[in-house]
């Protein structure tokens, strides 16, 4: 994997263009300089983290965001750290500064992290429903009877999406029965759009479509694709699923 360097890249354009990605609006920060200048010193020292080395490069990150309570701070608490960090270490440190405490963008990022705990590996699943031409789905209606279900949120715009649907699709042929199930979430997406790229990816397993926001709001989804495994009384196997751990983690739980 080549991590580090893309973490590296997004903290460059991000610094190029002093524009945020959504969670962090694009603003100076209390008159210290802009957003280009806060974050320089940390991509110098990611500069020097081996391409594969997550840990060391987690570590700096975390001891930045500690170090810098300003915007930079914010941003790669939000778009870094979320992903890289336990979440248990990401509450810790952000209710442990006040400026963090206060900040709009970290404590709306904090609901969506204690919805991941709520929803993390062990806990049962979380019900909610979409509607669509009249007929409202729920994710009960497939997950906690009886069956491993594999969930996957997705939308038709959704590059790395759109590139995960052939191992899910393989996982699914190769699986489908009395035992496991896929199942696909049509995630902030509309209906058409998201009929469109089902022919066009020729997806054979079921859909919840137009369920917009209701799937990750329920499960602190920030980003997609989120393929959840659910087990058969519906209990939480496993999340961010991807790739190549998407059959392993089917093949050896149904093995």
């Amino acid at each position: 994997m080549k991590r580090i360097f893309m973490v590296v890249a997004a903290l460059m354009i991000m610094a190029a263009t002093s524009i945020a990605q959504d969670a962090v609006p694009a603003t100076k920060v209390n008159g210290k300089g802009d957003l280009e200048t806060l974050l320089k010193p940390l991509t110098e020292k990611l500069k020097d983290v081996a391409d594969d080395d997550d840990q060391k490069a987690a570590k700096i990150i975390f001891d930045f965001a500690k170090e810098n309570a300003n915007e930079a701070g914010v941003y790669v608490i939000t778009n870094l750290l979320a992903y890289m960090t336990k979440t248990e270490d990401l509450i810790e440190l952000v209710d442990g500064n006040e400026y963090f405490r206060s900040n709009e963008a970290i404590q709306q990022a904090k609901k969506e992290w204690l919805l991941q705990l709520e929803t993390g590996e062990g806990k049962m699943f979380k019900d909610f429903e979409a509607e669509y031409q009249g007929k409202v789905t729920k994710l009960s209606d497939y997950v906690g009877k009886g069956k491993y279900v594999l969930v996957d949120f997705w939308a038709s715009w959704c590059g790395p999406c759109r590139a995960e649907i052939p191992n899910l699709i393989k996982v699914y042929n190769q699986y489908k029965g009395d035992k496991f199930e896929v199942l696909g979430v049509a995630t902030w997406d509309e209906p058409k759009d998201t009929e469109k790229a089902i022919k066009e990816l020729k997806i054979p397993y079921p859909q919840m479509m137009n369920a917009q926001k209701a799937g990750s709001d329920a499960y602190g989804i920030t980003g997609i694709p989120q393929i959840i495994l659910f087990g058969p009384d519906g209990k939480i196997v496993k999340r961010n699923l991807r790739g190549a751990g998407i059959e392993s983690t089917v093949a050896e739980v149904l093995k």
